[in-house]
């Protein structure tokens, strides 16, 4: 018994960093050990009933990692592939984007280069039949199960088509699928680029490299990631090479366990190394977003615009467990270059409490006028060029803040969204006008500046909205009427265009936090 413990701790220090640093195991807590492993034999080998033993250690450890920090997590074989095919920014299937609309999988838009669009499948076309199953009635999260699929293999889809009277048969062989972190780029002016990312992984920096590349003479960048969870942290540094100077500290990381590991930019000259750049965060920002902004303003390279970020510090090391699935145990805190904490306070077990930070920003009042901004004045650092005071404990305070914009929320708008309302809306008005649009609109400059919801329009999307049952609320329509009508608007370009178009749209027609850093950009 105790042989297997020792055997089992020896591999989990050299996984968490070497055995040279790992912490010497107490008595008190090889007795731990030992007690556990007492209880698992007891258990199989004299409980009065069968046992799901698989599903009861998975129990244990989850419960386990719950009384520790909130972002120690067990994931399941499954999980573990399903994430490693996100982050790698590729996985295998038919290649589109979609969503399911009335129980139906309506295809978004196909991926360009993907055997979906190779064959002919088109933006709006609606999956019936997936190898001689319906699949009518199905749910959001369990369309992957059966479009995903090894490579090499087939899907025969039968699809209804708008304005097409009989279903039309596709026979679509599997590949793999690249996945893009970058949703949007474009020049605003002619002097000034935009670029979304929404995550970090194998494929960002590329993408953003590609895209910097593409847009000549611009003077000043504003980097979108809002709404960014985080990702690789070598791509977060990657990312910040193209805007520091070479050799530059980037994130420091240090725990108990760990000794301090410095990352730092490369010794290439950056992309984009002299022009003005604006980072855009909020909220919703959070690890190697934080990691990157925190970068960008310590070293007094950029100016923040938005919201306080998330405040996601801790360094996960993925350990495999013998069935391939594995935990993500937190062995470290990030450093912003000046020393700063990115991670907000928690208590070990509470991650309730740690993931109602939203609701409780947003009912102190910082979201929306800043007064209560959360600042811990203990935490006093200053950026390593200009010397400005900058605060650690919670996350990355912008240079300039801009409040969260409600004005268009209502009752009416919620449900409407959450309905589905406005996506069906536009779908279905692209099902029977969408050779008249690409007739009417030769590019996307047309659409954006020729195209508005008409009184027409609005009057079918009320009416299809009270037959999915969001009654009209007056009010609430005239409250949210803009946004509603921009909403429509950018998601008929998308399914015209791409996501780019979406975004160009609503950054332009609705978004005050957009308008706030290209302001900052232009000055």
């Amino acid at each position: 018994m105790k042989h297997t413990f020792r055997t089992a701790l020896a591999a989990a220090a050299v996984l968490l960093g070497g055995a040279a640093h790992a912490q010497k195991i107490t008595a008190d807590q090889a007795t731990q050990f030992q007690k556990i492993n007492q209880v698992m034999y007891l258990i199989a080998n004299g409980y009065v009933d069968t046992v799901n033993m698989p599903k009861l250690v998975e129990g244990a450890i989850v419960n386990m990692l719950g009384q520790l920090d909130p972002h120690s997590t067990y994931l399941s074989a499954e999980e573990l592939k399903t994430e490693e095919e996100e982050v790698e920014g590729n996985f295998e299937g038919i290649g589109i984007e979609f969503n399911v609309l009335r129980d139906t999988i309506v295809v978004v838009n196909t991926i360009p280069g993907g055997p979906s669009e190779q064959v002919g499948l088109m933006s709006g076309d609606r999956i019936v039949y997936v190898n001689g199953e319906l699949k009518t009635k199905v749910k959001l999260n369990d369309v992957p199960k059966f479009l995903r699929g090894p490579k090499g293999t087939r899907a025969d889809l039968r699809v209804v088509r708008p304005g097409v009277a009989d279903t039309l048969e596709f026979s679509i062989v599997r590949d793999k699928i690249p996945m893009y972190s970058l949703d949007a780029a474009y020049k605003v002016d002619k002097n000034t680029g935009y670029v979304k990312l929404n995550r970090f992984m194998a494929t960002t920096n590329d993408e953003l490299q590609k895209a910097l590349g593409e847009m000549k003479g611009i003077s000043s960048l504003v980097l979108d990631l809002r709404g960014n969870g985080g990702g690789l942290l070598d791509q977060a540094f990657r990312v910040a090479s193209n805007f520091l100077k070479p050799g530059s500290l980037v994130v420091y990381t240090e725990g108990l366990n760990m000794p301090r590991q410095e990352a730092k930019t490369s010794d290439e000259q950056p992309l984009y190394g002299d022009g003005k750049l604006v980072v855009l965060v909020d909220e919703s920002s959070a690890s190697a977003s934080e990691i990157v902004a925190g970068a960008m303003q310590d070293w007094d390279r950029a100016t923040i615009v938005g919201r306080r970020t998330f405040g996601k510090g801790l360094v996960q090391q993925q350990v495999p467990l013998n069935d391939g699935s594995a935990i993500r145990l937190t062995i470290a805190h990030y450093y912003t270059p000046s020393g700063r904490s990115i991670q907000r306070p928690y208590k070990q077990g509470d991650a309730m409490s740690y993931y109602r930070d939203f609701a409780d920003r947003y009912n102190s009042g910082e979201l929306t006028d800043g007064k209560a901004a959360a600042v811990d004045s203990s935490q006093v650092f200053k950026t390593l060029v200009k010397g400005r005071t900058v605060y650690g404990g919670g996350g990355i305070t912008p240079d300039v803040y801009v409040p969260i914009d409600t004005t268009g929320y209502s009752e009416y708008w919620s449900g409407l969204v959450r309905k589905g309302v406005l996506l069906e809306f536009a779908v279905t008005e692209l099902d029977a006008h969408r050779a008249e649009y690409k007739e009417k609109y030769k590019d996307f400059d047309a659409f954006a500046s020729g195209f508005s919801l008409t009184p027409e329009q609005e009057a079918r999307l009320v009416e299809l909205g009270r037959s999915r049952g969001v009654e009209l609320d007056q009010k609430g329509l005239e409250r949210s009427r803009r946004l509603i009508a921009a909403q429509i608007k950018a998601l008929i370009a998308q399914r015209l265009w791409d996501t780019t178009a979406y975004y160009r749209v609503i950054n332009a027609e609705t978004d005050p936090d957009f308008a706030a850093a290209v302001a900052e950009a232009r000055k």
